[in-house]
């Protein structure tokens, strides 16, 4: 098998992981089942979003004097393997905020773990695959994680009954078993980057308006996650019952979508957050206005946020792996990733905050800040 049919294998597995192991659908249902408090609920996303990007101004930093880059993807990946095992002792072995406490625990870790595998594949990515072709990668294994996640979620709809009560330790496990698989996978690729000028003071940033630019557009976007638990909650009733059917919507969505954002990514990843963001609008309105309680309303309007997320992802990751070369790009998405960190616990903190107070839904508001994302990116330079 060629490095690149291994990267792909590899990204379609390391993607099936986080579908199963999701913030937004399967550790939401996790807490509500083990009867944690709510407000860790609304901590969910920004702890696995945020955990996974704060750290990589500092990782970017010790990459500067270490040009193996599989070495430290390879430590992440391990990382995130035993933190999905103790999510699944902590729900096993504890309920109410012992178990929400051990679940937000691990997931930190997880989040570690997963910062350092998100900044060092980029490299990798960037290694085997030329500009122009890169977004295609992403979409091609983003693909292939909708369909094998479509295949898990269809039986667990089809047998909710017979499986209801031991469904999210089947999806953890599985998750668990497809970090592993990431792992085999990727493991014989090795990428060496030039780090550039190793003189130069550890803690010096020098980048051009770019990157703050890019920051302020992508610090915007990240409603299109935050908003997502609210599909959940805003919607009583059983959520073992609405899990399989939310990460069946979000693997149906990546597996339709995915290509097509990729290819579109690969003309203009700009284009493609302003389209992505016009879909997550959609997806809040409809939430606002339309009947949420319905199940299939619900999980219809769950399908093109997930549609949207991806191609917020995908359009995002293909402008960073594109706009800088070398180690000028591993700085650039350390250090936006980390701006977007403090950006997404300080979001978490003021809407958990305004949930108590409010007397409507704080989605209002995260309308508001996608459309002023959609506005912000004419600001971008072009990439290409």
């Amino acid at each position: 098998m060629n490095q690149k049919k291994r990267l792909i294998s590899g990204l379609s597995l390391n993607k099936l992981a986080d579908l199963l192991i999701s913030a937004k659908t399967t550790l939401t249902a996790l807490l509500v089942s083990v009867g944690a408090p709510v407000w860790m609920i609304g901590w969910l996303v920004p702890i696995r979003e945020s955990g996974a990007l704060l750290p990589q101004v500092l990782i970017s930093v010790y990459l500067r004097n270490h040009a193996e880059r599989h070495k430290v993807w390879r430590l992440g990946m391990f990382i995130q393997a035993f933190s999905v095992m103790g999510i699944i002792a902590s729900v096993t072995l504890f309920t109410g905020f012992t178990a929400g406490a051990g679940v937000l625990l691990s997931l930190v870790i997880l989040s570690i773990g997963r910062s350092a595998c998100s900044l060092t594949v980029k490299d990798i990515e960037a290694d085997v695959a030329k500009k122009g072709k890169r977004g295609n990668l992403i979409g091609i294994a983003s693909t292939i994680s909708g369909l094998v996640t479509l295949c898990i979620a269809i039986p667990l709809v089809v047998f909710e009954g017979a499986l209801s009560s031991n469904m999210l330790l089947v999806i953890l496990c599985a998750s668990l078993l497809s970090f592993g698989a990431t792992l085999i996978c990727v493991w014989p690729i090795k990428t060496r980057v030039d780090a550039g000028d190793k003189s130069r003071d550890t803690f010096s940033v020098d980048f051009d308006s770019t990157v703050y630019k890019f920051i302020f557009v992508r610090g915007l976007f990240v409603h299109s996650a935050l908003v997502a638990p609210y599909f959940m909650i805003e919607r009583d009733g059983d959520v073992q019952e609405l899990l399989p059917i939310y990460i069946g919507a979000e693997a149906l969505a990546a597996l339709l979508s995915s290509i097509v954002w990729g290819k579109i990514a690969d003309k203009s990843a700009k284009l493609t957050l302003q389209l992505s963001g016009v879909l997550a609008l959609f997806a809040c309105v409809g939430l606002l206005t339309l009947d949420s309680t319905s199940i299939f309303i619900s999980a219809l309007l769950f399908f093109v946020l997930a549609i949207a997320h991806a191609g917020v992802r995908t359009g995002r990751k293909t402008y960073s792996l594109d706009v800088k070369e070398g180690h000028e790009r591993t700085e650039l998405v350390g250090f936006s990733n980390t701006a977007i960190g403090l950006i997404l616990l300080g979001f978490g903190a003021l809407y958990a905050a305004l949930t108590s107070i409010l007397s409507f839904t704080v989605v209002y508001i995260m309308l508001v800040m996608l459309v002023l994302a959609i506005l912000a990116t004419v600001i971008l330079p072009n990439e290409k």
